[in-house]
């Protein structure tokens, strides 16, 4: 279990930067460096566009590309090095910074961020052969998520309401501690692990079929297509609501100032729901549970509409509420796309890595998708920060908050029912130490 721990640690680098980059850095860019609404939504799909572009261009490589230092591992430690970089020049922007140098270090960001989640999580496939043993090892992996958000939150609620932090400080804090976290904890996994030989387990495909056919025939596997629709359901909702978190929080609810605190409820239930979830996904089944979560967002949602303003409580409740299922759609999803890695590794090629990138490129294609959606729909509404908010403006905010969750909930009902187990028919011990 201390090694799993370990293996873990980068997931509070990957909560970090997607905490950051989907609730602060729009009010950031837009309120202290004076990027307008629209350019810092394009920005956000525009980054994830080229993220996800690299993300299959290095699970790829990751599975074929073996090296003294192993497949994953020398990519990991490029990252470490690139991650730094573009987080202090994105987060230390002065106001009025050149676009230029917005979007580079945006695309800096992300490029090494891609370096490391992608053959990390092509790794994490490859750690248990056993299906039961993977859901708990994906149940840890977005647990550690849960506990560096939680962390991060309360830190941020602290400096917000003791020591009167503004946007522009907190900004200076994520970049500080991103640019940190990375090499720490990349430096941590690649000291406690060692890659499987391939040799041994016939992990590297042959290099003789090109890219694109490759992805052609991964994708015409109905499953795999499923949980990647489900993925891109996650990721719209999560980031239409990420993006739009905080102007709902303060200009529309009024609650100045509490906006991390209120952010750190859901950690908090998911920090010991999910293990509850992780074993009823083991005895009731993982579609099963999935529809729990997708049917709970659906009829969650919509109580935001209802919040009075200025009411702390009724809020911080519904919070509560949408906080029950956090976090389960993407540890089953990825539970899944290991059980679909390993069918395909049964062929005699193991390509975790790819396998991965596929679903680490839909989920950031979502992510961008949904965080210019719920911008886009504030600003239909004529919406100002920093002026006065209108009944419309104040219904179109809780709107783009709201909608996009509830439709997605309604839709991965829909899928998530159609979404069986994937057997490998191995039961092995995990490897992880």
């Amino acid at each position: 279990m201390a090694g799993l721990a370990v293996f873990s640690l980068p997931v509070l680098l990957f909560q970090a930067v997607e905490l950051t980059w989907r609730a602060y850095l729009p009010v950031f860019l837009n309120q202290s460096v004076g990027v307008a609404l629209a350019v810092v939504g394009a920005l956000m799909l525009g980054v994830r566009v080229l993220d996800a572009v690299a993300d299959v261009a290095i699970g790829w490589i990751s599975d074929n590309v073996a090296t003294r230092f192993g497949r994953r591992a020398p990519w990991m430690a490029a990252g470490a090095l690139l991650v730094p970089v573009g987080a202090l020049l994105l987060f230390l922007a002065p106001p009025g910074a050149e676009l230029v140098r917005v979007i580079g270090a945006g695309v800096l960001l992300h490029v090494g961020y891609s370096f490391i989640v992608t053959p990390h999580g092509g790794w994490g496939l490859e750690l248990s052969d056993d299906e039961e043993e993977r859901t708990r090892i994906m149940g840890a992996k977005v647990w550690f998520g849960v506990f560096g958000s939680m962390a991060m939150l309360a830190t941020i609620g602290v400096l917000e309401r003791s020591y009167g932090f503004g946007i522009r400080a907190l900004a200076t804090v994520f970049g500080t501690v991103i640019a940190i976290a990375a090499p720490v904890t990349i430096l941590a996994v690649l000291a406690k692990f060692r890659e499987r030989p391939p040799e041994r387990r016939k992990q590297v495909a042959k290099m003789s079929q090109p890219l694109p056919q490759l992805l052609a025939g991964m994708m015409r596997d109905p499953a795999l297509r499923r949980i990647l629709f489900l993925y891109l359901l996650c990721g719209i909702a999560d980031a239409s609501t990420a993006s739009t978190f905080l102007f709902l929080v303060e200009p529309v609810l009024g609650l100045t100032g509490q906006a991390a605190t209120l952010l750190l409820i859901q950690p908090v239930m998911a920090l010991f729901t999910l293990p509850l979830w992780t074993g009823l996904a083991n005895r009731l089944g993982r579609r099963n549970v999935l529809t729990i979560g997708y049917a709970w967002q659906a009829l969650a949602m919509p109580l935001a509409l209802v919040v009075p303003e200025g009411s702390t409580v009724l809020f911080g409740l519904f919070l509560a509420l949408r906080g029950l299922t956090c976090g389960i759609e993407y540890m089953l999803l990825r539970v899944m796309v290991a059980d679909v890695a390993e069918k395909g590794a049964a062929n005699g090629a193991r390509l975790s890595g790819t396998y991965y990138a596929l679903s680490s490129v839909t989920l950031k294609l979502a992510l961008g998708l949904g965080a210019g959606l719920g911008l886009f729909l504030i600003g239909l509404s004529g919406f100002e920060a920093g002026g006065s908010t209108g009944s419309g403006a104040s219904l179109a905010v809780r709107l783009a908050y709201v909608l996009p969750s509830v439709i997605a909930g309604l839709a991965g009902l829909l899928v998530s029912n159609r979404v069986g187990p994937v057997r490998s028919g191995l039961r092995k011990k995990p490897v992880y130490t």
